[in-house]
């Protein structure tokens, strides 16, 4: 997907980080992507970039 900057797994707990820039794409851009992908997000957390 254009403009994610990062992604990365913990299959452990069970979780993904998307880094991404909120101005480019939406959080709901995100999670179609995920959904598209075969992946089921039950709830989610937005974290803000330090800095």
């Amino acid at each position: 997907m254009k403009d994610i900057q990062s992604v990365s797994t913990d299959m452990q707990a069970h979780t993904v980080t998307v880094t991404f820039d909120d101005e480019e794409v939406s959080m709901q851009d995100v999670l179609g992507a995920l959904n598209d992908a075969g992946y089921t997000v039950p709830d989610y957390r937005r974290l803000e970039a330090d800095g």
